[in-house]
């Protein structure tokens, strides 16, 4: 029987990659930030929200391009021992 939580590094990056609007609403959220999945998404899309401070927009836009930055650095070394 095959091991289906052992993915391989491209793997791991592509499955984030797809969930990506996900992690940064859920992360939004525990930051105390107050915005829903659709504000989220469109603000990942680069949409205008109407109702929302500039301090949450540059909250999610920063989760973004922290996520970004992790995803698209071939420098660090994700190989972890336990």
């Amino acid at each position: 029987m095959e091991n289906k939580f052992k993915l391989t590094r491209e793997q791991n990056i592509f499955v984030a990659k797809r969930n990506i609007v996900d992690y940064i609403w859920k992360s939004a959220n525990l930051e105390g930030i107050g915005v829903t999945y659709p504000e989220t998404q469109a603000i990942y899309d680069g949409g205008v929200v109407n109702g929302l401070t500039v301090d949450k927009i540059i909250t999610i836009n920063n989760l973004k391009y922290a996520w970004e930055f992790i995803l698209e650095d071939e420098a660090i070394n994700y190989d972890f021992k336990v």
